[in-house]
């Protein structure tokens, strides 16, 4: 894991047991962090903290100043964290409830009004489904009990769901994020295929051998992810990559578990 991850964890783990108290279960990370393709240039840092009741406003408060005050040490792309409660990873559901979130989308708005935000930003996200169960198979325990104990299994209709809304807007994000999208694109035909998870790294490895006829595509996309090369591609091509993708994903998931 690179040197500067190791030094933020447990500077993360410090602020959620500072800002929570007795009422922390445990803090997680996942995402590519946990699945192996973590890369410090093209990556976030994933976090799943777990409160057993819901957190006083001053808590939450005080959580986010402490990842403002470590927004210059992460990796560009940031930090994204949910604070969600144990009851939602033990009975999971979709779209999932939390009590909190923030990513570099939404820290101006924290800074601008961090008591107004705190209180408002509280919800449901169906990207949770698809976090919980990437943390109960491969989550960093930063403290806290293994993270299978306290993440239960999330039905794969459940996690597909999930992914699924993910990739649904690709005929947009191929234009602004294409790295991104072809190797999402792969990792979500993967586990309609074998129901397993993948980083974008690991997906993209998969898609150059299970999609041949884009494989220069995906092979672009993935040195950019890894290596930091420039991605130049036609727009064409990615256009039609997209739509290649999205009804061989549909088609996959359907045949294997009937329509989503």
């Amino acid at each position: 894991m690179d040197a500067r991850v190791w030094a933020l964890l447990p500077r993360l783990r410090a602020a959620c047991e500072a800002s929570f108290g007795e009422n922390l279960l445990g803090a997680y990370a996942h995402g590519s962090l946990a699945l192996g393709g973590f890369r410090w240039e093209a990556s976030d840092i994933d976090l799943l903290v777990v409160v057993c009741a819901p957190p006083a406003l001053e808590n939450k408060m005080s959580f986010v100043r402490a990842l403002l005050a470590l927004e210059a040490d992460c990796p560009p792309k940031g930090l994204e964290m949910s604070v969600v409660l144990a009851e939602a990873c033990a009975h999971p559901g979709h779209p999932a409830p939390f009590e909190l979130h923030g990513s570099p989308m939404h820290w101006p708005r924290f800074r601008g009004d961090l008591a107004g935000a705190c209180a408002a930003m509280r919800g449901e996200d169906p990207d949770l489904a698809a976090h919980f169960a990437v943390a109960r198979e491969a989550g960093i325990a930063l403290c806290g009990p293994a993270a299978r104990m306290v993440f239960a299994p999330v039905p794969r209709e459940m996690v597909f769901a999930s992914v699924w809304q993910d990739v649904a807007s690709a005929r947009e994000s191929i234009h602004s994020d294409p790295v991104y999208t072809i190797l999402n694109l792969c990792r979500t035909l993967a586990f309609a295929r074998d129901g397993r998870m993948r980083s974008k790294a690991a997906g993209g490895a998969w898609g150059e051998e299970n999609v041949p006829e884009f494989a220069p595509l995906i092979r672009a996309a993935r040195r950019a992810y890894e290596g930091g090369e420039p991605f130049a591609a036609d727009g064409a091509a990615c256009a039609a990559f997209v739509e290649a993708m999205l009804g061989r994903i549909e088609r996959e998931w359907e045949e294997k578990n009937g329509a989503h």
